[in-house]
């Protein structure tokens, strides 16, 4: 795979389930046994119209997995991705999206016409990387997803026939862009407990609304006080704006510490600003 060396293709070995099982054990961190990955569940997955994707390197050690199964809603059946993860010394390296277009050719194969997946809307590294770079749209919230703290997700959808990659999976500013307006910079050393007023809510009006989040990793950066308020403010802004008919379009920076959320009213779509492509 160019100068990445690796391999990305589909697999059924159970060999490699094993090793994607200690994989994400190691990437999450997780210890507890309702959070491990089961190989006899992979194999079922996969045996019943589901995919898993390896990405070994030169020597053929798994560096990153990812694996799916269908979904169907109102009659229509896609591929939903439940988990893409990447050894930590591989990372920021376009892994993440070698396995995503791996699982659309296997999407495509079998007749689907989209992909959808869940992520935490508090990552504006990876609401670019899923709005931006592969080009998906958030199109629902829902609080909750896991039925356990601190798993709000939300769900996008990546249409197939257009899935568009840029060739950049950071979080580019973009200064080009008029329609982001510029938020107060915050010092996040500085925040106490309190959490700027800007984040997570609304801006602007019409078929353009924003919603500025912090561009790094809030449970890395923030105190626990300030992501709680945080994530209470997107959950509120969020519920909203898909009750109101609007969808995800894009995830930018706009300085230092702030990016923004790109939503559009959905019937505006087409005509709406293309974050993405700008943001290339």
């Amino acid at each position: 795979m160019g100068d990445l060396k690796l391999t990305v293709e589909s697999t059924r070995s159970r060999a490699v389930f094993g090793q994607a099982s200690e994989l994400y054990t190691r990437v999450f961190g997780y210890t507890a046994a309702d959070h491990s990955l089961n190989p006899k569940l992979l194999s079922a997955i996969v045996g019943n119209g589901g995919a898993a994707v390896a990405a070994r390197d030169a020597v053929g050690e798994l560096v990153g997995f990812a694996y799916g199964f269908v979904g169907v809603e109102s009659g229509v059946p896609y591929l939903y991705s439940q988990a893409a993860f990447i050894d930590p010394a591989w990372q920021g390296k376009g892994v993440g999206r070698l396995l995503k277009q791996e699982q659309a050719v296997i999407a495509r194969d079998e007749g689907l016409t989209s992909m959808r997946w869940a992520f935490d809307p508090t990552l504006a590294r990876n609401a670019h990387f899923n709005l931006d770079v592969l080009g998906a749209h958030g199109v629902r919230f829902v609080p909750n997803y896991y039925d356990e703290p601190f798993s709000d997700r939300l769900i996008v959808d990546w249409p197939l026939a257009s899935a568009a990659v840029s060739s950049s999976p950071g979080l580019p500013s973009s200064p080009s862009l008029p329609s982001i307006p510029s938020f107060p910079v915050v010092d996040p050393t500085a925040l106490g407990t309190t959490l700027p007023r800007h984040w997570g809510r609304p801006v602007g009006e019409g078929d353009v609304i924003h919603v500025p989040i912090p561009s790094d990793n809030p449970a890395k950066t923030l105190a626990p006080a300030i992501v709680q308020a945080l994530r209470a403010a997107v959950a509120e802004t969020f519920t909203e704006l898909f009750e109101g008919g609007y969808v995800a379009e894009s995830c930018v920076r706009v300085d230092g510490t702030s990016a923004a959320y790109v939503f559009v009213a959905a019937g505006t779509r087409d005509a709406a600003p293309r974050i993405r492509q700008a943001a290339r």
